[in-house]
């Protein structure tokens, strides 16, 4: 579980800086201009986080499927979080149901042995 917990944390760490990636330019639009900020120096740290995350993950859920399907939750989840604090944007029930749908994602993943 330990490993679980450490690749969760990386593949979170990694989901919000993906995200800060792809949205920072509509929010700060001096990014929009300066794209290659975001890309020297988020790109190598996230892959990195990307990589070492899934490492972690595969010693307890040895599936290549359980770790992707536990990496795509945790993106909604950072999405979510995200998209709401920063962004302002609220949930739809389309995007709740699917935010739901993660949740139970990550919990079979995690815990069905």
């Amino acid at each position: 579980m330990k490993n679980i917990l450490i690749g969760v944390t990386l593949i979170a760490l990694a989901q919000i800086g993906a995200w800060v990636q792809q949205f920072a330019q509509m929010k700060w639009p001096w990014f929009k201009d300066h794209l290659w900020v975001l890309v020297l120096f988020l790109g190598i740290p996230v892959s990195y986080l990307f990589i070492w995350g899934a490492q972690y993950l595969y010693i307890d859920m040895p599936s290549v499927w359980s770790v992707r399907l536990t990496q795509f939750s945790i993106g909604m989840f950072a999405v979510l979080g995200l998209t709401y604090f920063v962004m302002g944007e609220t949930l739809s029930l389309k995007n709740l149901i699917c935010v739901i749908l993660a949740t139970i994602i990550v919990l079979i993943q995690s815990l069905w042995r």
